[in-house]
C-alpha cells in the first residue's frame, strides 16, 4: 500500500508544502484538507484598499517567480511593488493551477482531531465534511493551519470584537460614531485602528500600547525605494547583536535628521528633499516617541511596516494610550508613562478615562495545534519550528514569525526541508533533542516576551540560510562560478530566489546566476563601504561571544563558521 501524507490547510503554507510533496514524494498518497472553499488563505481576500507590508518580489515563492525588483518612478504613489486588494489571492490561485494542486485538496473539511494510540502506530485524523465525519490513518502529517488560528481573548464586560470577525462587522458599518479601543501594536492592530479611524465613520479611536512600536516605512526615506530592497546579505552577515545596536541608533538619527539623509542619498522617484511641512515634522515626532518607548529588545524584534497609520495619529484620528489600569478596561495610562518604583498601575491621578463602546483585542493568536491534539502536542516541541523532536512523522509549516520578512517565503524553505526529510533526502538531526534545547534557550533569552509555545520567532534570512545550508542549497562562489556574481548577490535585495538550483548537479547552471546579473542594487555605495569597515569589528565581536559561551554553544558556532568559510554558511563576506 502507498504511504499517506496529510497536509492540514491549503493557504500559502499548505499550498507550497503540497507542491514540494508532489515533487519529492511521487509514490505517496497525498491528501490536503482545507476548511474553506478556496486556496486564497488568510490574506488572499482582504478588505478593499489592502496593501501588503512586504514587496511582491520578496513574498513570492521562489519556484513560481513572477515579479522582479524594479521600482516604479512615481515615488511610491502607486505602491505597485506591493500586493494590493486581492492580488496575493490571485497569485495563490495561479500557483495552484500552474502545478495542478487542486486535485489533491479536499475543500470544506473541518479537522477536529489529530491523534494516535501509540507512537509506533499511524496518525489518525478526524474531520467533518458536508455533515459527514471521516476518520483516516496517515503515515506522516504536516500542520499548516497558520499563525492566525484563534485570537487571544480577554475577559471584559464591554462589547468585544476580535480580528477574525472584524472585517465582517466593519463592512456592515456597525461601528460608527463610537468610542473604540484597539489593543496591540502589531500590523493587524494598527491596521484595524486606521480603518476604524476613517473620518467617514466618526469614531473616536484609541490605540492601547504596553510599549512603543518601531515603525519601518514601506518606502525607505533614504532612497525612496521599498525598505525590502535595501536589506541585503552584506548587511545580514553582521552579527545580529551588533547589527541591531547600530541599526537602532541609525534609525533614530535618520528620523531626527530626515532632510539631511535625503540630501545625502539620492532618491528614486519624485521625493523632494527640500520640502518640509508641519505634517512631516509631526510624523517625525511621533515616530521618535513610538521608538523611544519600545521595550529594550523590541527594536531587535518585530517591526511594524503599516507606516500610514502615523498620518492618523498626527491628525488626531488615533490617540495612543498606555495599557489599561485594571480589568475593567475603562481607564488607561497615558502613552509612555510607566509607574514609578513601588507604584502599582492603578495608583496615581494620570489615568485617561475612555469608557469605550467597543474593544478590539488584537494582541496575538493561539495555535490550534494544542486543541487539535487535545494537549498532546505543543508548538514548543518543534525543532527549527518545523520538526517534532520526538515524533519523526509530525511536522508544522508556517509557524515561524519573522522579525522582518514574510511568512510565505519562510514556509517555502520549511516545505522543501520537511518534504525532503520525509522522502529520506535529508537526514533527521541525530542530536535533535539537545540541539532543540539549546536553540530554545537562546530564543528565550532574546525573545523573552514572545510566547514560544505558539510561534517560532526568527530572523528571516539567517533562518532560511540555515535551512538552505542543511539542504546543500546555499550559493557560493564555486556554484555561482563567478566572484563578481557572488559579490553582486551580497549587495542586491535579499530574496529566497537565491536557493533555486540543485547544488549537487555541478553541470547545471544555477538559475540564480542568471537572475542576479540583472537585479538592481539600491544600497548606496557609502553604506556598502561602512558595512565592509564593520567586518573586522564584527569578527572580533563574534570571537568574544564565542569565548563567553559554553562548550556546546562554542562547538555549534565553530561548525557554523566552518560552513561559512567553505561557502555553505550564512553569506559571510
Amino acid at each position: 500500500m502507498k504511504k499517506r501524507l496529510a497536509i492540514i490547510g491549503a493557504g500559502s503554507s499548505g499550498l507550497i508544502c503540497l507542491k514540494n510533496a508532489i515533487d519529492e514524494l511521487p509514490d505517496w498518497d497525498l491528501v490536503c484538507l482545507e476548511k474553506s472553499d478556496n486556496v486564497r488563505g488568510c490574506w488572499g481576500s482582504p478588505y478593499p484598499g489592502f496593501v501588503s507590508t512586504s514587496t511582491k518580489y520578496t513574498t513570492q515563492f521562489a519556484c513560481f517567480a513572477k515579479y522582479d525588483a524594479s521600482v516604479n518612478s512615481d515615488g511610491g504613489c502607486s505602491q505597485s511593488e506591493f500586493f494590493q486588494d486581492g492580488e496575493y489571492g490571485d497569485y495563490l490561485e495561479k500557483f495552484a493551477d500552474a502545478f495542478q494542486l487542486r486535485k489533491a485538496i479536499q475543500f470544506g473539511c473541518e479537522v477536529q482531531k489529530l491523534w494516535r494510540e501509540d507512537r509506533h502506530l499511524p496518525w489518525r485524523l478526524t474531520w467533518r465534511r458536508n455533515g459527514m465525519i471521516r476518520d483516516e490513518s496517515f503515515d506522516s502529517v504536516v500542520v499548516a493551519t497558520g499563525l492566525a488560528f484563534e485570537a487571544k481573548s480577554i475577559d471584559c464586560e464591554t462589547p468585544t470584537l476580535y480580528p477574525s470577525d472584524f472585517h465582517k462587522e466593519i463592512e456592515s458599518r456597525t461601528i460608527q460614531g463610537k468610542r473604540v479601543v484597539v489593543m496591540g501594536g502589531g500590523e493587524s492592530a494598527v491596521d484595524i485602528a486606521r480603518r476604524l479611524a476613517d473620518p467617514t465613520r466618526n469614531n473616536q479611536v484609541f490605540l492601547s500600547l504596553r510599549s512603543g512600536v518601531r515603525v519601518s516605512p514601506r518606502y525607505h526615506p533614504i532612497r525612496g525605494v521599498p525598505s525590502d530592497f535595501l536589506r541585503n546579505r552584506l548587511m545580514l552577515s553582521i552579527d545580529p547583536d551588533l547589527r541591531n545596536w547600530i541599526g537602532q541608533r541609525f534609525v533614530t538619527a535618520r528620523i531626527r535628521h530626515q532632510r539631511l539623509f535625503e540630501k545625502c542619498f539620492p532618491s528614486y522617484g519624485t521625493n523632494d528633499a527640500d520640502k518640509e511641512d508641519d505634517l512631516a515634522g509631526r510624523k517625525r515626532h511621533w515616530a521618535l516617541r513610538l521608538t523611544k518607548h519600545a521595550n529594550a529588545n523590541l527594536f531587535d524584534m518585530f517591526h511594524n511596516k503599516s507606516d500610514d497609520f502615523l498620518d492618523a495619529v498626527v491628525c488626531g484620528e488615533i490617540t495612543p494610550v498606555g495599557p489599561p489600569i485594571d480589568d475593567l478596561y475603562n481607564d488607561y495610562r497615558p502613552f509612555g508613562e510607566k509607574p514609578a518604583f513601588g507604584e502599582t498601575a492603578s495608583e496615581g491621578d494620570s489615568a485617561i478615562q475612555v469608557d469605550p463602546d467597543w474593544i478590539v483585542p488584537a494582541i496575538g493568536y493561539r495555535s490550534g495545534l494544542k486543541r487539535l491534539t487535545e494537549g498532546r502536542v505543543n508548538g514548543r516541541d518543534f525543532y527549527l519550528g518545523c520538526i517534532h523532536i520526538t515524533d519523526p512523522d509530525l511536522f508544522q509549516i508556517g509557524f515561524a514569525r519573522p522579525i522582518l520578512g514574510n511568512i510565505p517565503s519562510i514556509s517555502e524553505m520549511q516545505a522543501r526541508y520537511v518534504c525532503g526529510m520525509i522522502s529520506g533526502k535529508w537526514e533527521r538531526p541525530s542530536s535533535i533533542v539537545s540541539e532543540h534545547e539549546q536553540d530554545r534557550k537562546e530564543r528565550q533569552a532574546r525573545y523573552g516576551s514572545v510566547n514560544l509555545n505558539a510561534v517560532y520567532p526568527v530572523e528571516m534570512f539567517p533562518y532560511c540560510d540555515d535551512l538552505a545550508t542543511r539542504m546543500n542549497a546555499w550559493p557560493n562562489v564555486r556554484t555561482l562560478r563567478s566572484l563578481t556574481r557572488w559579490w553582486r548577490m551580497q549587495r542586491a535585495p535579499a530574496t529566497t530566489l537565491h536557493y533555486i538550483f540543485d547544488q549537487n548537479d555541478q553541470d547545471q547552471q544555477p538559475s540564480v546566476s542568471r537572475t542576479f546579473d540583472e537585479t538592481p542594487i539600491y544600497l548606496p555605495v557609502v553604506l556598502t563601504v561602512l558595512l565592509l569597515m564593520l567586518k573586522p569589528i564584527d569578527a572580533a565581536y563574534r570571537c568574544l561571544k564565542l569565548l563567553g559561551r559554553g562548550d556546546h554553544t562554542a562547538n555549534l558556532a565553530t561548525k557554523q563558521t566552518s560552513r561559512s568559510m567553505t561557502g555553505n554558511g550564512h553569506g559571510q563576506v
